[in-house]
């Protein structure tokens, strides 16, 4: 079998408001490969927000490596009426490599006033693996 560089889309992720004075609103999402090891070259993500008012901070971070956590920075998607689209170059000393699963964690900070915006989180992975490997996303919301 032969090594082929591959794409991935993930979402859309639903991201719930987080309502001004409340708990921030949290979801995660898994890729496990289809049995083969992986390895993510590239991840581009974007938030597009469902209503026009202002947000409150929105970040993702690397959370679990194969059932391992990690302990990895929050990268800013959005905050207040700003979205950050990433191009994200994900590492812990090289290439982000897995056997199984990655797991992400989003999370939306509340904003100190308005309603709240919910999110659809959007992206694509590249990724390296045998040709034969296909990824799968779950989705787990608190």
């Amino acid at each position: 079998m032969a090594i082929k560089l591959m794409t991935h889309s993930v979402g859309p992720i639903a991201l719930a408001a987080a309502l001004p004075g409340g708990a921030p609103a949290n979801t995660s999402f898994t890729l496990t490969s289809s049995g083969e090891p992986f390895c993510i070259v590239g991840f581009y993500v974007d938030a597009a927000r469902h209503s026009p008012s202002v947000s409150g901070l929105v970040q993702i971070e690397l959370s679990r490596i194969n059932g391992s956590g990690v302990s990895h920075p929050m990268i800013e998607l959005a905050d207040g009426w700003t979205v950050k689209p990433q191009d994200l170059v994900i590492s812990l000393g090289s290439v982000m490599s897995s056997s199984n699963s990655l797991s992400f964690h989003l999370i939306q900070w509340p904003a100190a006033s308005g309603t709240g915006v919910s999110f659809d989180i959007d992206g694509r992975i590249v990724f390296l693996a045998e040709e034969t490997v296909t990824l799968i996303v779950a989705i787990t919301e608190p």
